[in-house]
């Protein structure tokens, strides 16, 4: 299910109405059915870049992570026979090793007769009913044409500076790390409008979206419907100066729909493995997702909370296999705290990831955030970030603020992508562990928000002790004055005549000039600025530091 609050149900509400609905009927079910070997496959772990990106291989051998069996594609030979059965395959699932078929039920034992088949994964039909909804295509909003606000010195986060500066991604952008050359994938409903709104433009003119993925049959286009991934998106991507700036907004963005609307089926877990198969192959960092899977229409299908041990529901069995790749997932906690399931939902509860509760503004546990722990006694949620009036963009292009730890694990995920930018040689399982150990309750993590809300800051020292500690004790560089106005001078001294690259950087992380130091001294003339703080970013091939200044006209 996505998590959605009541802020979020008018946006819902509204888009029923705008929008006619096409029923594409059939009396088809849809199957995962399993495959009993990878016998004999035209696939070998010695050729991975049969099956796997140049970039998944790289992310593989970077943190030491082999590849497996698991890894090799379904055999094709078994999918053809699939197909002479009867059946339509509507994915192939190599993690499982199986496939998701449509098939009429009365047909359903020709396939299941097959020498390579082992049975099915699931005892009984994971459809609901025997149709699928899709949505007609909006018409684009005429509201949604307006120009994109290019980068200005007066670029500010307008109201969403509480949730960045919470995580500290103020400090992080100041430093420079924005999430470029990260690939975050994000696995949800649907990014309805996404590609039309203002506040996402600069990810698409800057061709920085680069793949999507449908999951649900007959649906080909992931901005057609479900505005609750657009919403997600924004705290990660959104860039308008003033208004709303995401936690990684020049990172690279991987689009998955792999939620079918209102209803609930366990059919949706299979696609959210769907979903993370194909974002490892992309050679993704990062896998935010805001959704979660506890109670179903089908009764019969529904979890237990007994079953939320991390290894049980296929959803967190997909979250794992994932973070086993070397991929880190923030995933939302849940919204069930003050409901009558209370606890975290799957794949939250999987080993190896960050589940990510709510907070408000005075970092106070949101009501509705799910509880830990597990139910086979680990902490659970890991983290939290900020759920309860979020400022968030809608899919009509405005901006407003929202509930739910759906937009506290993408928030986190942003963070993530910074800090793996910033920490370059650092393994996911140490990204990880610095983040918890930030969190501002690390000392005494429970299960109402794990860990507490990390800190760029934080966890920079956790991960760079020395180097943190050394900047402390002993300022390489120094300016005076530290507050000066037009035609005055800032005054650079440092100890060393070497080359150093300095950034003259806004308060809200625009680079406003740059020039090279080759000299131990040099006078500095800043250009007319609006009155305010600004910082001078020193970097060398060594080290970086970072030192605050005022302009005042």
């Amino acid at each position: 299910m996505s998590f959605i609050k009541p802020l979020y149900l008018l946006f819902f509400i509204s888009l029923l109405l705008s929008c006619s609905h096409t029923w594409a009927q059939n009396d088809s079910y849809r199957y995962l059915i399993l495959f009993k070997d990878k016998a004999n496959s035209p696939y070998s772990i010695s050729q991975p870049d049969k099956f796997l990106s140049a970039r998944s291989i790289e992310r593989r051998k970077k943190h030491k992570i082999s590849v497996k069996e698991q890894d090799l594609p379904v055999n094709p030979e078994y999918l053809l026979n699939v197909q002479k059965s009867g059946a339509k395959i509507l994915f192939p699932l190599k993690w499982i090793n199986g496939a998701l078929i449509q098939q009429k039920p009365k047909d359903l034992a020709k396939t299941l007769n097959l020498a390579g088949v082992k049975g099915l994964y699931y005892a009984y039909p994971i459809d609901s009913s025997s149709s699928f909804q899709i949505l007609k295509k909006k018409t684009k909003l005429t509201e949604l044409a307006q120009a994109f606000i290019t980068l200005a010195d007066s670029l500010d986060y307008g109201n969403s500076s509480i949730q960045i500066s919470q995580l500290g991604v103020n400090s992080m952008h100041i430093k420079g790390f924005h999430g470029e050359g990260i690939l975050i994938s994000l696995l949800d409903e649907g990014f309805l409008n996404a590609n039309n709104t203002p506040y996402l433009q600069k990810a698409f003119s800057e061709k920085r979206i680069i793949s999507t993925l449908t999951t649900t049959p007959g649906l080909t286009d992931v901005y057609s419907q479900g505005s609750h991934g657009t919403h997600v998106l924004s705290t990660i991507a959104g860039y308008t100066p003033g208004k709303l700036i995401g936690t990684a907004y020049q990172a690279q963005l991987a689009l998955a729909q792999t939620e079918e609307g209102s209803t609930e089926k366990i059919v949706e877990e299979v696609n959210w493995l769907r979903g993370a198969e194909w974002a490892d192959s992309l050679g993704t960092d990062v896998i935010s997702s805001s959704l979660g899977y506890t109670v179903f229409d089908v009764k019969s299908s529904s979890h237990t909370y007994a079953e939320m041990n991390g290894k049980t529901a296929l959803s967190s069995k997909a979250a794992a296999w994932a973070a086993q790749r070397g991929i880190i997932c923030t995933i939302s906690a849940g919204n069930d705290g003050a409901a009558a399931w209370k606890y975290i939902a799957s794949p939250a509860d999987a080993d190896s990831i960050l589940a990510v509760a709510a907070v408000d503004k005075s970092l106070l546990r949101a009501s509705f955030s799910s509880w830990g722990p597990s139910s086979d006694g680990r902490i659970k949620p890991d983290v939290a970030a900020m759920g309860q009036a979020t400022v968030i963009g809608t899919y009509l292009g405005t901006y407003t603020t929202s509930n739910g730890t759906s937009f506290a694990a993408p928030l986190i995920a942003g963070l993530v992508a910074g800090t793996l930018q910033a920490n370059p040689t650092k393994s996911p399982w140490q990204i990880m562990n610095a983040i918890r150990q930030s969190g501002h309750q690390s000392n005494n993590p429970d299960n109402s928000l794990g860990y507490g809300v990390p800190n760029f800051n934080r966890i920079d020292k956790l991960l760079n002790p020395i180097l943190s500690t050394a900047a402390l004790e002993k300022p390489k560089i120094q300016i005076y004055p530290n507050v000066v106005s037009l035609g005055e001078a800032i005054h650079l001294d440092r100890e060393l005549a070497t080359e150093i690259k300095v950034e003259l950087i806004s308060n809200w992380g625009a680079i406003i000039h740059e020039f090279t130091w080759t000299n131990s001294q040099q006078d500095f003339y800043p250009p007319p600025l609006v009155s305010g703080k600004y910082y001078f970013r020193f970097t060398d091939k060594i080290t970086q530091q970072v030192i605050p200044f005022y302009f005042s006209n």
